[in-house]
Order: structure tokens, then C-alpha cells, then sequence
């Protein structure tokens, strides 16, 4: 192991996460994609979690948790908070084992595209709050009232090692990769694959990309100051809007390289490029580390390249209103 992350994370439990969840979840491609190497000056490859189940890479994560759970706990019902993928990741990942209650909170304003596929589940489904933190606290008092059981969207050690279970398939597929790219919610991501990239690898760089909408792991990490909470402001990646987990924070501070802020115009650009070099209509959450390339904040010249596509979840109607191709 190259890296130390004692008293902090267990990193082996990524490779137990890839153990419980095999044959549940995909074993997406890795892409390797000419037309984004020419404009980026990179050699650039596609991590395609876009074509996972649920249509994003939160059911890695979700199907960890919730499989590690005893019956009794499950029966004690699940409830989680989520601006759209992690809660259709947690109501499939609660069907496969068995009949019991699934609560989740959504903000006010979330994707009716994504609504629609969570509904499919048969959870329950309850709007609350115009920000994700009025979301996430409302679930959580509800979780804490009720017994039931809170399913994290990233700072919960078992939903990391899902997540990270990326980064053990990249490196298989990719052993010379030389820097990944990963984008920045609340950080569960970026800190499962971190993890196992620098297990595997030290050498390896790993770079985050945010929203500058939402700054709260490029605060954090620059600061040495885990900032769970700040003010957010509007951004077409609503995925990624919302503070940095502290579970993330003290992992990434030890394995992530640089973090780097796209703005909306830059995310825009990037969703077109996919669009048009490889035929593939994904979220502007999924495009900020192509941004970052093709903004030229990250230069990565002639550089084995792996850019993790996370979800392709986004009513088409939105999508094509905000490309404008």
C-alpha cells in the first residue's frame, strides 16, 4: 500500500464492495475517444458510467450500502436525501432485497426526468427544500425520528468503497493511465477512486473538478478547512451543488493531486463535445473534467488521460435547451 490512510479508511473495503456488488452492477467500458484527444492535445479515454445501471454511478455506492445491511435494518426502512441520482440509485438498491419502506427527499426544483425514473422503484417520495442542505436535513431529522436507516450520498464508508470500485476497473483496463479525472459533488466519488488508484498506484495523478458554483472541496483542500456547508449559487450541474463531505475531505486531502472550478458556459462546451464526438447526451455534472481539459485548466499534453463520465440521467428537452446544437 503506497498511500496511508489508517484511522481514516479501510481501503480493502473497496475491494469487499466489488465482491457484494458484482454481478449487480455493470463493469462499464473504458472508451477510448479519438475525437476528444484531438482537441484536448491528450490521449483521452472515457470511464463510461453514463451506461451503468440507473444511468449513473451512484448504484455502485447505494448497492454496497444497503447489501450490508442486516434484515433487521432494512426492515427498519431506508431514507436518504438526494438532488436525483443517489435517490434512484438507493430505490433500486433497495428492491433487490425485499419489501420494505423507502423513504426519499428531493429538493423542490429537482429533475422531473429523474423523478420519473425513482417513482418507477415505488419508493416514497417527498419534496422538501429549495437547497439541498434544507433537503438533506430534513431527511436526516426524519431518519432520526423514525429509526430508520440513512443511506449517505458520500460520506458513508461503504458507499465510498462502491464508488471506488471505478478505480480498481480503470486501473485493470488502463494500468499506464497517467491522470484521472474525477468530478465533485458532496466527494464520496472522487474519494473511492482515489483510493484505489493511489492503492494501486501512486504515481497516478487524480484531479477533481467542481462547479464554481460550488467550490467546496477546491475551498477545503486548499484551506486545510473541511467546508460542509457554504453558499451555493445557481448551476446547470445540480448534482454537484452543495458542501464537501469531512469523511471525503480528510481521505482526498492525502490522495487527490489538484482540484480545479468549471463555469457553466465551459460545462456547456464540454456536454456539446461529447455530444458531437462520440454521440452520447450526458448531465453537465458529467462534464466538468472534460471542461476543465478544453478550458485548458488542466494540460495534460499527449498524457494518458481517463475521464470519469458519471450519469447520462437529464430530460432530453433540458438537454437540448442548454446545448443548443
Amino acid at each position: 500500500m503506497t498511500i496511508d490512510l489508517s484511522g481514516v479508511f479501510d481501503v480493502t473495503e473497496i475491494w469487499a464492495a466489488r465482491k457484494r456488488i458484482s454481478g449487480i452492477v455493470y463493469r462499464t467500458p473504458l472508451v477510448y475517444s479519438s475525437g476528444l484527444s484531438e482537441r484536448t492535445g491528450s490521449q483521452v479515454y472515457l470511464k463510461m458510467e453514463c451506461w451503468q445501471r440507473c444511468g449513473c454511478f451512484k448504484v455502485r455506492g447505494a448497492v454496497n450500502h444497503v447489501s450490508s445491511l442486516t434484515p433487521e435494518e432494512r426492515g427498519r426502512g431506508l431514507v436518504t436525501a438526494s438532488s436525483g441520482n443517489h435517490a434512484l440509485a438507493v430505490a433500486f438498491a433497495s428492491q433487490l432485497f425485499g419489501d420494505h419502506p423507502t423513504r426519499i427527499y428531493v429538493p423542490e426544483d429537482v429533475d422531473p426526468a429523474k423523478v420519473k425514473r425513482i417513482l418507477a422503484w415505488g419508493p416514497d417520495l417527498v419534496y422538501h427544500g429549495r437547497s439541498f442542505q434544507e433537503t438533506f436535513d430534513e431527511a436526516r431529522r426524519y431518519a432520526k425520528e423514525n429509526g430508520s436507516v440513512f443511506v449517505h450520498s458520500h460520506a458513508d464508508p461503504k458507499v465510498i468503497a462502491g464508488q471506488g470500485t471505478i478505480g480498481l476497473e480503470v486501473m485493470e483496463d488502463l494500468p499506464d493511465a497517467e491522470a484521472i479525472i474525477v468530478p465533485i459533488g458532496g466527494g464520496g466519488l472522487v474519494s473511492g477512486i482515489s483510493s484505489a488508484v493511489k492503492t494501486v498506484s501512486e504515481e497516478v495523478k487524480v484531479y477533481g473538478v467542481e462547479p464554481t458554483a460550488a467550490p467546496g472541496a477546491y475551498r477545503s483542500l486548499r484551506e486545510g478547512v473541511c467546508h460542509e456547508t457554504l453558499d451555493v449559487s445557481e448551476s446547470i450541474a445540480d448534482g454537484l451543488l452543495g458542501g464537501f463531505g469531512r469523511l471525503p475531505f480528510e481521505i482526498c486531502r492525502r490522495t487527490v493531486d489538484d482540484t480545479f472550478l468549471v463555469d457553466d458556459g465551459e460545462i456547456v462546451e464540454a456536454m456539446a463535445a461529447f455530444q458531437q464526438e462520440e454521440q452520447v447526451m450526458v448531465e453537465p455534472a458529467s462534464s466538468v473534467g472534460l471542461a476543465a481539459m478544453l478550458s485548458g485548466k488542466i494540460r495534460l499534453q499527449d498524457r494518458k488521460v481517463v475521464l470519469v463520465v458519471t450519469s447520462r440521467n437529464i430530460d432530453a428537452s433540458r438537454y437540448n435547451q442548454l446545448i443548443k446544437l
